[in-house]
């Protein structure tokens, strides 16, 4: 079965825009996921100037599969809230969800080391406020029809929270919702090697899935971990959409075409 392929707009810079979407239609891209901070500078009246872009992603026929870098350029920290302040967290991930539905799109990616930085909390202080946060997020989430997608990071990122797989599953049972699940990020294979069982463990609580190659670099030369976790996609007929990730402030049209065809290829 042939899924449908998209990639982060962290790969290019916003200027190309136009350039990139010829060359996602050339290689069958279904769409992006957006981060919507790289299309401007700061949150303030975001919504209001997506509206331009999701007219241009209709006219080019692309959809959205994902919203993420929920918190880039933002302040917040979970670990380090009053109620006040959780509440204003809270209202920026309405913001989020309002741009999701902008978009018709149903999945929001929550990743962030900065977000969850768990400080000099012990780990069992830290569930409970993560739990109990996203926890207060089901109505909303369940009102507006979105799921959110925890993502594991490893340590080398600068992650000291969820840099483990296993705990991100604990997390999601005991927050119990189909409204808030994993993005399950071949990043976790970046320094070690691929284990399927990363993946089964947690494939009933899996919404999202994304390759990226160690640091985020292009899809050139696909790591061996990565190849070995394409093969094994190709048989999970559960899940149809897959992201690649890259980030980068310039835009290279020879390195990101060659990175979609290759995506392209090993994926499909």
């Amino acid at each position: 079965m042939k899924k449908n392929l998209f990639i982060s707009n962290l790969a290019w810079h916003k200027k190309d825009n136009k350039k990139i979407f010829e060359i996602l239609k050339k290689y069958k891209i279904s769409g992006i996921d957006i981060a919507p901070i790289k299309l401007n500078n700061n949150w303030k009246n975001i919504l209001t100037k997506l509206r331009k872009f999701e007219k241009e992603l209709r006219y080019n026929n692309l959809k959205v599969n994902a919203v993420q870098g929920v918190f880039f350029k933002t302040k917040y920290e979970l670990f380090n809230s009053s109620f006040n302040l959780q509440r204003k967290i809270i209202n920026h991930i309405k913001m989020v969800i309002n741009i999701a539905k902008l978009f018709k799109c149903k999945k929001i990616i929550i990743g962030s080391s900065y977000f969850r930085d768990i400080k000099k909390l012990k780990k069992k202080q830290a569930d409970i406020i993560f739990i109990n946060f996203f926890k207060k997020l089901i109505p909303l989430l369940s009102k507006n029809k979105v799921y959110l997608c925890i993502e594991t990071i490893p340590e080398q990122y600068g992650e000291n929270y969820l840099y483990k797989i296993k705990d991100t599953i604990n997390l999601i049972k005991k927050i119990n919702s189909k409204r808030v699940g994993i993005n399950f990020d071949s990043s976790i294979y970046h320094f070690k090697k691929f284990n399927k069982s990363n993946f089964n463990e947690g494939k009933k609580f899996i919404t999202n899935i994304q390759i990226s190659q160690k640091n985020f670099k292009y899809f050139n030369n696909p790591s061996k971990q990565n190849l070995q976790f394409a093969n094994f996609l190709k048989k999970q007929k559960k899940f149809k959409d897959i992201s690649l990730e890259i980030i980068s402030d310039k835009t290279s049209i020879y390195n990101l075409s060659k990175s979609l065809e290759n995506f392209s290829q090993i994926i499909n």
